[in-house]
């Protein structure tokens, strides 16, 4: 897929940005905020849609939200309608859902007739468009077309037409696409995070029900700004983190090209546990993890759609769909292995912990939408920052290369 030109209007407000970025990349003890307009520019969001959503992987989805053949889970990316799924030979394919006749989403609807994004998948040996029954396979190739023969013969139509199919590679289960067919290999730079999961068994664990959180009033960056620096969880989250409290970070340093913002936490314990009720793990630990993966939460980004959360007992992964420059919508996903799933009493205790859990959702939500409205003010700030916000101009680090190489490509 060719990539989409920016506008005038949009290349302006990179430049303008990019000019007022000194100082946002420094160690975090002289390090500044990027300008406010990263976070609420319209203009600059639509620079962006196109420089970073437009050529970045985008993390989508786990492989085991579709685990049987015939699975199929309707996404929508930045207005995009497309559909992760399981073919008849079990291999996960993502295609366009935009039915190859008139235009019209295969799925009645951005996330499906009848169902959210919270629902668990579909499942099925066709995709049926609602509008005129044009019916395609799980491979996207034409299978009906109804009422056709008469203009042109349904054979010749499936020599021309097949759901465009989106360039995808899976990492430790996670599924990321990638709508610039020329960008380079997801494996290059996320060589920590990498090594960090080599031990999680990510693409054997087993996915509770998603939960949606519809349209979120901050913007994506902010969203893992907030998620990825300890030092707001002693004021913001007391009561529900000091298992894992903001003095026990540790931080790493950032190169250029490194595709993960990341962080562990150490735990106060062994035993302790994240937004239980006691301070103490649920359940039990992930096996094949390392003594040292067994004392620490580590808090990882590979931006600009996926946040996780590496508990030593189950992983969090939040997939951030922007929508614009203040409003996105958030599914999060916690995983556990089957072991833990199938231990008596499993399901009460993440009842309880989920309980427990939103929280610390509502906790963030209030925060961050409040910061949102805040950078819109004209008193905006650029910092400082605290050492337990190191990631932020990390995070910084990752957004500038972009923009920059955008603004160059597109000159």
């Amino acid at each position: 897929m060719a990539k989409r030109p920016l506008s005038a209007r949009a290349l302006e407000a990179a430049r303008r940005v990019l000019a007022d970025v000194e100082g946002c990349t420094d160690p975090v003890a002289t390090a500044r905020l990027l300008p406010p307009e990263v976070y609420t520019g319209q203009d600059f969001w639509e620079f962006e849609k196109e420089a970073i959503f437009g050529r970045e992987w985008l993390c989508i989805g786990h492989v085991n939200e579709i685990p049987e053949p015939g699975d199929q889970l309707p996404l929508t990316i930045l207005d995009e309608p497309i559909v992760m799924l399981r073919d008849q030979a079990g291999d996960v394919r993502v295609m366009s859902a935009v039915c190859q006749h008139r235009g019209q989403p295969l799925f009645g609807g951005l996330a499906g007739e009848g169902r959210d994004m919270a629902s668990p998948c579909l499942n099925g040996k066709v995709m049926k468009c609602p509008y005129h029954n044009w019916t395609f396979d799980l491979e996207g190739r034409l299978a009906a077309a109804p009422s056709m023969t008469e203009t042109v013969p349904v054979s010749r139509l499936r020599e021309s037409i097949r759901l465009p199919q989106i360039r995808h590679e899976i990492f430790h289960g996670m599924v990321f696409i990638n709508f610039d067919d020329t960008a380079e290999p997801l494996g290059l730079g996320v060589g920590r995070i990498d090594e960090e999961l080599s031990t999680f068994g990510l693409d054997e664990l087993v996915p509770m029900p998603a939960f949606v959180f519809e349209n979120q009033q901050w913007n994506w960056k902010i969203h893992h700004d907030n998620a990825l620096e300890p030092y707001h969880t002693s004021y913001v989250h007391r009561g529900v983190h000091e298992a894992a409290p903001a003095k026990n970070a540790r931080f790493y340093p950032f190169q250029p090209g490194d595709n993960q913002v990341m962080h562990p936490t150490y735990l106060v314990d062994e035993n302790a546990g994240l937004a239980s009720t006691d301070g103490k793990r649920t359940t039990a630990i992930i096996p094949g993890l390392t003594d040292e993966q067994r004392k620490r939460v580590m808090f990882a980004s590979i931006p600009p759609m996926l946040f996780s959360i590496l508990q030593p007992t189950f992983v969090q992964l939040a997939f951030i769909y922007p929508k614009g420059p203040g409003a996105f919508d958030l599914r999060r996903v916690n995983l556990y292995p089957k072991s833990a799933v199938e231990e008596p009493g499993f399901h009460q205790a993440y009842e309880k912990f989920m309980e427990r859990k939103a929280l610390a959702i509502h906790q963030d939500a209030v925060t961050t939408a409040a910061l949102q409205q805040g950078l819109g003010s004209r008193f905006a700030p650029r910092g400082p920052l605290s050492w337990m916000e190191s990631n932020i101009p990390q995070l910084n680090q990752w957004l500038i290369e972009r923009y920059q190489k955008a603004v160059t490509v597109d000159v």
